[in-house]
């Protein structure tokens, strides 16, 4: 059996944890922008990527802490150190989340070990974790979901039997609005609507890729792997913004984004790996995206250069003069190959 276990309102819960006085009260953690809202704040109708403004002219007595990377990183590390103590085979999806292959190591009791997963989590990292349970990543997932905030749901195959024909197509993880606005054209709104179609007829619609994946969903032979991670290749660090071209204001969230991307590259375990080039990325407030990527000097993780080197590509954006305002900046390093141990 596969688990899902996902860390609630991470950002928040983190602070919350820290933070005595924050606890069971609306509360965000932000920078300009929301970056995570607790439970308690999301009652209120408070989302991620809502402006900080907008929330304290709205609701003046949400409390409001920063952005602390560090601590994250260091929550996300005693979640990970949590989840393979139950199986080494855990497959992340994000610094919170992870799939888990218990199969095996359960004792035929997969709902057993996901409460003690979470019961270990909440002990000794302090964190909610809510976990779901399914033969496959897919119903994991959708398990997960239903669970949250801070709870369990197994999919055990008799529900699973009754839950997946009536999965709504929307609803399943890569299927984003273009491609559920083909399929409701074409009267597929529903996983058993899939019947009968073909994998050539489907792919008349959408990509070959996603309807060979939504034919494997319907028939219940969809994606059960843990696939584990290699050596990363790349670290990357953004922020969202309010909607701006003001240099200061761009170039200041540019200096964070290289400090927090180098801390990222430093705690890597293995020997260091030296980028050799940078990756800059604005996204503006219509949606779209321009990146800009050259080398460094030398590769290095000093961050006069590499910051240098980002104001440079910032400055290629030609964000000043494009019209539009930044609502995002990123960076991300390359990195070269780790040597085989």
């Amino acid at each position: 059996m596969i688990l899902h276990a996902d860390a609630d309102a991470f950002l928040a819960s983190v602070e919350q944890r820290d933070d005595p006085r924050l606890r069971g009260r609306p509360m965000v953690v932000a920078h300009e922008v929301v970056a995570c809202p607790s439970y308690e704040a999301r009652a209120l109708g408070i989302h991620a990527g809502m402006p900080l403004r907008q929330v304290r002219r709205r609701w003046p007595d949400v409390l409001v802490t920063g952005y602390r990377p560090e601590a994250y990183e260091a929550a996300s590390a005693g979640l990970f150190e949590v989840f393979r103590r139950f199986t080494p085979l855990v497959e992340p999806g994000s610094i919170e989340e992870a799939f888990l292959d218990v199969a095996g190591r359960d004792r035929g009791d997969p709902a057993g070990v996901a409460a003690a997963l979470r019961t270990a989590a909440r002990a000794e990292v302090g964190l909610p974790v809510s976990v779901g349970v399914g033969r496959t990543k897919l119903m994991a997932k959708l398990a997960s979901r239903r669970a949250k905030p801070d709870g369990l749901v197994v999919v055990d195959a008799e529900l699973e039997t009754r839950v997946r024909p009536r999965l709504r197509l929307d609803e399943l993880w890569g299927v984003g609005p273009t491609t559920w606005g083909r399929l409701h054209a074409a009267g597929l709104h529903v996983v058993a609507d899939l019947h009968g179609w073909s994998e050539e007829d489907l792919a008349r619609i959408v990509t070959t890729a996603m309807a060979r994946r939504l034919l494997s969903i319907a028939a219940g032979t969809d994606d059960a792997t843990i696939r584990l991670p290699g050596p990363r290749q790349s670290v990357s660090a953004s922020r969202s913004l309010p909607p701006t071209r003001t240099r200061s204001k761009i170039e200041a969230v540019l200096e964070e984004c290289v400090g927090r991307a180098l801390h990222r590259v430093v705690a890597l375990e293995g020997p260091p790996r030296l980028p050799g080039r940078l990756e800059v990325v604005v996204r503006y407030d219509d949606g779209a995206h321009v990146q800009q990527r050259g080398p460094l000097p030398s590769p290095t993780l000093d961050p006069e250069v590499v910051g240098a080197t980002a104001t440079q590509l910032l400055e290629q954006t030609a964000y000043e003069w494009d019209g539009r305002g930044v609502t995002m900046v990123g960076v991300t390093l390359p990195l070269p190959r780790a040597e085989p141990s």
